[in-house]
């Protein structure tokens, strides 16, 4: 399958809507943090408006399910991800990002050398599918073996090359960045979060080396209610989102954890040009599409499937009916570039 050509196109404006009535620090604060992308990019004004979420006009339970599939049958694969792409190369240049290729982004970018292809990996994207499937890409698994006896601390070990391996010199790694196929898959940022915290605070993780409870949750109490009272193991969802939008920037590493760090701090796409974005709402359409676009479509009837099922789309106003309007407004202040970035519709 051809790459597809991502050519600038022209910014278009739309004309302003209605704001409605909201206070003035809500309005202030989006407002200034928005203004550049609404005037100028193109983008759907729409998209980024979240005031009647934060005023408590919460859209019904059912508007809530539905997500923007973004896929319609008579688009080819190769104009979604021009129009996606092009979308994510207006926001960036819009907002003057150019963001640090850190560590942190690198160890995030695995490296297929036999496909010249790289991928940013995002946790609670379908993480550990996409690195399953890795494993025999890069040749760590013959194809005939069984990548579901990878136990997932091998999984999520350090067998996968990834950028910020030393085995690739500086002069390699540009080459890389350059010329290798690139892409990430993305998940609305709500859901997301809801997703990490269920699975790592709200039910018991006992496959993780890492005590989420004792390190995240004693920390989240600590902050959110100025004791530790239930050793880790009665976080609120509420409480959660207090302590993972720090209102002075100020963030613990727990706070940094790549589970619920935002996906544009985890896969710098300012700065990593990448050349298609995937949808995990569209899973199963888009890796098929993506694999064949790698030139390894054979892979994608073997795509391992998600080995925790949650629905967290499904389950938004349960986590959400009990938030105030601040903490709402400090989870779109955190996560605000995931939404203007990715396209992606504010709750």
């Amino acid at each position: 399958m051809p790459r597809p050509s991502y050519a600038r196109a022209r910014a278009k404006r739309y004309p302003p809507t209605k704001w409605g009535k909201v206070t003035l620090w809500a309005f202030i604060l989006l407002a200034v943090s928005t203004f550049t992308i609404i005037t100028t990019s193109g983008i759907d004004y729409q998209r980024i408006s979240g005031l009647n979420w934060i005023l408590n006009q919460d859209k019904s339970q059912s508007e809530n399910v539905q997500f923007q599939q973004d896929y319609p049958a008579n688009m080819e694969w190769e104009e979604v991800q021009q129009r996606r792409v092009q979308h994510m190369l207006h926001a960036c240049s819009s907002l003057n990002l150019n963001q640090t290729l850190d560590y942190m982004v690198l160890k995030h970018l695995l490296v297929d050398t036999r496909h010249k292809t790289l991928m940013c990996f995002v946790p609670k994207v379908a993480c550990t599918s996409w690195k399953r499937l890795w494993f025999w890409m890069v040749g760590l698994l013959q194809d005939d073996d069984d990548i579901m006896d990878l136990t997932r601390a091998q999984v999520h070990g350090p067998l996968l090359p990834n950028l910020a391996n030393t085995m690739f010199p500086e002069a390699k790694k540009e080459e890389i960045l350059r010329t290798y196929k690139k892409f990430l898959f993305t998940r609305h940022p709500l859901d997301r979060l809801i997703s990490a915290f269920s699975d790592k605070l709200e039910n018991s993780d006992r496959e993780s080396k890492f005590d989420f409870h004792k390190y995240v949750g004693q920390e989240v109490e600590m902050m959110v209610r100025g004791k530790v009272t239930g050793l880790g193991h009665n976080v609120t969802f509420p409480e959660f989102i207090k302590w993972v939008t720090p209102p002075n920037g100020t963030w613990t590493e727990a706070q940094k954890n790549e589970h619920w760090r935002p996906i544009s701090e985890l896969c710098a796409p300012c700065t990593v040009q990448y050349n298609a974005v995937g949808r995990y709402e569209n899973l199963e359409q888009e890796m098929n599409a993506t694999l064949h676009w790698l030139d390894v479509g054979h892979y994608a009837r073997r795509f391992p499937p998600p080995d925790r099922t949650f629905h967290a789309a499904e389950r938004r106003h349960q986590y959400l009916q009990h938030l105030a309007s601040d903490d709402k407004l400090r989870f779109l202040r955190t996560y605000l570039l995931d939404f203007l970035l990715f396209g992606y519709d504010m709750p």
